[in-house]
């Protein structure tokens, strides 16, 4: 069943249209609506594993394939929701040395490692290098350290 909210969340926060044509696109969705579930807003029920590029749900890939762009379609945020909304939005679209989809894995997967794989105990060293471990193409330590430092501040 397709999601309606998906594509307005998606303009929402990064501020651009949305095409499920563009593989670009479509992981910036995965890990969008990852990130939003992991700080407690449910866009609908999608379970989450890791997979090449992090974490992945089929069920959204499914929903995000069959997905309609409807522009006149407005999402109305509760206080709580529109300020996580916000906040994501600032980190995805922060300048950094990586490409936008490719930051957008690099956060998404630091959190699914922080949330799945790592106690509360591990340093971000640890995290940082399994990350590069399972993903050489994120391998600039120092945007991977303010990916964790913005991480830290959302999810913390």
């Amino acid at each position: 069943m397709a999601n309606g909210l998906l594509v307005p969340i998606y303009r929402d926060v990064y501020n651009e249209d949305f095409s499920s044509n563009t593989f670009s696109n479509r992981m910036q969705m995965q890990k969008l609506i990852y990130l939003l579930q992991e700080a407690g807003i449910s866009i609908g029920d999608y379970s989450f594993h890791w997979y090449k590029h992090g974490p992945y749900s089929q069920q959204l890939q499914n929903d995000i394939l069959v997905s309609k762009t409807d522009n006149n379609y407005h999402i109305r945020y509760s206080e709580t929701a529109k300020n996580i909304v916000n906040q994501l939005a600032l980190i995805l679209n922060k300048n950094t040395k990586y490409k936008k989809h490719e930051w957008a894995e690099c956060l998404a997967s630091l959190q699914y490692l922080r949330s799945n794989v790592f106690s509360i105990h591990s340093t971000d060293r640890e995290i940082i290098k399994e990350l590069i471990k399972r993903k050489p193409h994120l391998s600039d330590y120092s945007t991977d350290e303010l990916a964790l430092k913005e991480l830290k501040s959302m999810y913390n």
